[in-house]
């Protein structure tokens, strides 16, 4: 047994108990939680630190294929100008992008992070995934505005959904990638599929004001930015209404979904997600945003939803680090009236239950094999993260 404590714990759910204590048995399984009130005992071997112990952190959100992308993008102020960059730096497969997801990965479980919702749009980041330390829920996403080609590009999404099992990653989705980049038929392809698997969606929503004005009269830069790759005016219907408002009626509505970025959700959007998704999560990747679009989601009008709020970091395209704690840092800076506990509650407890995988992981509870994070360096009686803040893996 290991007995594992610090000036607070965060068991992943409620307030943080002061000088708790953590039990592992042999095999880093929590055996049990003490309360001690605020009185630690004197007990044989205690491990014991100045600062705060953690479950393992859940990466709602990244793109581990795009690691070989690190430092090549200039910051930009608008998703266009990011998805240009991203056609033109595209590489193959080869020996040094696969080195890259390799780095990527050990990255990940270097800063705490346990568990990892990663966007697939090939097999290449899956031999890496498949010997991980890290659980894996793979989103395989499909692009497609083309008609002419909804039935082809949807068989080799397939085609990498068989190649995903039989190489054992973890758990595999078939999932839409954004409102702009599919076209209807295709959506309701993937959502029939979806319902057919049971499986968790991903989409990503309103990650620039850009997603928005696709749907209206004049649809803007976005639009001719994709016109190379099938885009008509004419497949994608003018509803002058947000992005969400124009494709939520293609998602199942029993399924998990997660919406990931939401830079330019609205009270209506969100008003509209609660009445049609039982199961929904917001998934925020803020350092990301500040790249892209120099902007951030506007965490207040999410109040109501803090139970089903995430945090990704999404790739190294868009980020200079793949660390749960850094995006906490940004938000806490952005955002200070946000107390560290629902910080971390977003980055452990709500991430697992995204994913699925909450009978596991994500808290300390007994019998869940949730790994254990030091957070030092702190300001511990504000309970204030600082910019000297770091991570130790503990277990």
């Amino acid at each position: 047994m290991r007995y594992i404590s610090a000036s607070y714990v965060f068991t992943g759910k409620g307030n943080f108990l002061k000088n708790g204590i953590v039990v592992l048995d042999n095999n880093n399984t929590v055996s049990e939680v003490i309360d001690t009130g605020g009185l630690i005992k004197e007990i044989p071997f205690l491990e014991y630190f100045n600062g705060i112990i953690t479950p393992g952190f859940i990466n709602t959100h990244c793109h581990l294929e795009l690691s070989y992308m690190r430092n090549l993008f200039q910051k930009t102020q608008n998703l266009s100008g990011f998805i240009e960059q991203m056609l033109q730096k595209k590489q193959p497969f080869n020996k040094e992008t696969e080195e890259a997801i390799i780095r990527a990965d050990y990255e990940m479980k270097s800063n705490g992070i346990v568990a990892c919702g990663d966007i697939s749009n090939t097999t290449n980041s899956f031999q890496v995934k498949s010997k991980s330390h890290l659980f894996y829920h793979t989103f395989i996403e499909i692009f497609g505005l083309d008609e002419a080609l909804t039935e082809k590009i949807f068989n080799k999404s397939l085609e990498i959904l068989v190649v995903a099992k039989k190489q054992q990653i973890g758990n595999v989705s078939l999932v839409p990638h954004a409102a702009y980049s599919v076209e209807p038929n295709l959506f309701k392809i993937i959502s029939e599929k979806a319902i057919e698997m049971n499986s968790i969606l991903s989409i990503h929503n309103q990650e620039s004001e850009e997603e928005n004005k696709f749907f209206t009269d004049n649809p803007g830069n976005l639009s001719h930015l994709l016109q190379p790759t099938g885009w008509k005016k004419e497949s994608f219907p003018v509803t002058n209404s947000s992005s969400f408002e124009s494709i939520a009626g293609y998602l199942p509505k029993k399924n998990a979904v997660l919406f990931v970025h939401n830079v330019s959700t609205q009270s209506k959007d969100i008003l509209l997600a609660q009445k049609l998704f039982k199961n929904r999560y917001w998934v925020f990747c803020p350092k990301s945003n500040l790249f892209i679009s120099n902007r951030l989601p506007d965490i207040k009008l999410f109040e109501n939803e803090y139970e089903r709020i995430c945090i990704g970091t999404d790739s190294l395209a868009s980020n200079d680090t793949l660390s749960v704690l850094e995006e906490m840092k940004v938000l806490q800076s952005n955002f200070p009236e946000l107390p560290l506990e629902t910080l971390l509650q977003w980055g452990t407890i709500n991430g697992a239950k995204a994913l699925g995988i909450d009978n596991v992981t994500g808290s300390f509870e007994k019998g869940k094999k949730a790994g254990v994070n030091l957070i030092y360096d702190l300001d511990l009686q504000q309970q204030k993260l600082t910019k000297a803040t770091q991570i130790k893996v503990l277990a």
